[in-house]
């Protein structure tokens, strides 16, 4: 259960978190020859954020989908994917979607910061232009 969800959410997260990672730092070297860690760092972060914004939905819906039937007296079923994201939004409106998102994004961000950080570092360690 939840697998659907889970291979759809990473297509759109790892998209957008690729595409506005590479826009800023695609800013940043208009500045910079070789943009500062910490400006690494905290486009890692505010990609990962929007990125997590976007795809969010299908987490919960994987969540939503993993934990049926495990809570005694929880009478919610659905019949897959369409199904739950169908009932949440018409249950809980729109931002039923995104319940718990705050929680997630606080623990997602750094981790994500520092693997966009560790990864330019990593490149430039290796003698890998910054602008590639």
């Amino acid at each position: 259960r939840g697998v659907g969800a889970s291979m759809l959410g990473i297509l759109p997260y790892a998209g957008v978190d690729l595409m506005i990672f590479e826009g800023l730092k695609k800013r940043m070297l208009t500045a910079y020859d070789t943009p500062p860690p910490a400006l690494n760092f905290v486009s890692g972060m505010v990609a990962s954020c929007v990125a997590q914004f976007v795809a969010y939905p299908f987490a919960l819906v994987r969540t939503r989908l993993q934990k049926q039937g495990m809570i005694e007296g929880d009478t919610t079923r659905y019949r897959g994917i369409v199904d739950c994201f169908s009932q949440t939004v018409r249950n809980e409106g729109i931002l039923g979607l995104y319940k718990g998102l705050l929680p997630n994004v606080l623990k997602l961000a750094p981790a994500a910061g520092i693997n966009w950080l560790v990864f330019e570092q990593a490149k430039l360690s290796m003698g890998i232009d910054a602008r590639s």
